[in-house]
């Protein structure tokens, strides 16, 4: 069973607003799965996988029995390690049915909100969505927008743009 069919099963079986509860339970698994010993732990044929299940539920405080029975079938079909891009992919399906997907601004100086809001308006107009941007630092001159649900990147850098010059004014000459 693909991990995709999961997720099918979920959007499927809960309202929109479930599946949100259900990905920010989730999501702190993001963060936990690039830990070694949590690895160790889902891998490990040593360890009872009512332990495992027990030990998931317990570090995400989990509650909801719909998330607890998807936890016991991941640990079942010992499909844990999987985690990460279900809910990746929960993500993107309650983006598709919300129609709200969240993005990131990526410059080395803070932009004001007003060109934040400019940017999301042509973005939400551009792909009839509702795009949200949060703005995230860079080393890099110039900026970067991204919104991974849409698989939109656009990015203008200052060092692309004076090569491009330089470029095309020795192709003048």
């Amino acid at each position: 069973m693909s991990i995709k069919k999961y997720v099918k099963a979920l959007v499927e079986s809960a309202t929109k607003e479930h599946l949100e509860v259900i990905y920010n339970s989730l999501t702190p698994l993001m963060e936990i799965s690039k830990d070694e010993k949590y690895n160790l732990i889902i891998s490990s044929p040593l360890i009872r996988k009512d332990k495992k299940i027990e030990f998931i539920i317990d570090i995400l405080s989990i509650e909801d029995k719909k998330i607890e029975n998807l936890i016991k079938l991941l640990v079942e079909n010992n499909r844990l390690k999987e985690l990460p891009s279900l809910i990746f992919l929960l993500k993107d399906k309650i983006a598709e049915l919300t129609g709200d997907y969240n993005g990131f601004v990526y410059s080395k100086d803070n932009l004001e909100e007003s060109k934040i809001a400019e940017i999301e308006t042509k973005l939400s107009n551009k792909f009839n969505k509702n795009i949200k941007l949060t703005q995230k630092s860079s080393e890099r001159d110039g900026i970067q927008v991204y919104v991974d649900s849409l698989n939109v990147e656009i990015a203008v850098y200052e060092n692309d743009i004076k090569a491009k010059l330089i470029t095309d004014i020795i192709r003048a000459i």
